[in-house]
C-alpha cells in the first residue's frame, strides 16, 4: 500500500477498521456458537450420567433379587436334606429293631399246616 494522500491513507484505516469489526463480530458468534455448544455437552453428559445411574440401580436391583431367590433356593435345599436326613435317621433306626423270623412248616397233604 502506498500512501499517495493522506485521504487514501484514512480510507484504507477506515476499511481495516470495518474489516476489524466483521473480524470481532465472527468472533462473537463464534464465542456464543462455543458456549452453546459447550452447554449442550455439558447437558448431554448430565442425561448420560443420569442414564448410566438408572441402569446401575436396575443392575443392583436385579442382583439383588437374584441373591435373595438364591438364598431362598439354598435354604429350601437345606429343608429337604434335613427332612431326607430325618428319614434315613427314622429308617435306618427302624431296621436296627426289625426282626425277621423265618418258619419252615410242613403241609399235609390235604393242604392244612401240621
Amino acid at each position: 500500500m502506498s500512501a499517495d494522500s493522506p485521504r487514501e491513507v484514512l480510507e484504507a484505516v477506515r476499511r481495516l477498521e470495518a474489516e476489524l469489526e466483521i473480524l470481532r463480530r465472527q468472533a462473537r458468534e463464534r464465542q456464543r456458537d462455543s458456549i452453546d455448544l459447550r452447554t449442550q455437552i455439558a447437558a448431554d453428559a448430565a442425561v448420560e450420567r443420569r442414564a448410566m445411574v438408572e441402569d446401575l440401580e436396575r443392575v443392583v436391583d436385579l442382583i439383588g433379587a437374584s441373591w435373595r431367590s438364591t438364598h431362598d433356593q439354598v435354604a429350601e435345599v437345606g429343608r429337604q436334606v434335613d427332612a431326607l436326613r430325618a428319614f434315613v435317621e427314622e429308617s435306618v433306626g427302624s431296621l436296627r429293631t426289625a426282626r425277621l423270623e423265618l418258619r419252615l412248616q410242613t403241609a399235609h397233604s390235604n393242604g392244612t399246616e401240621g
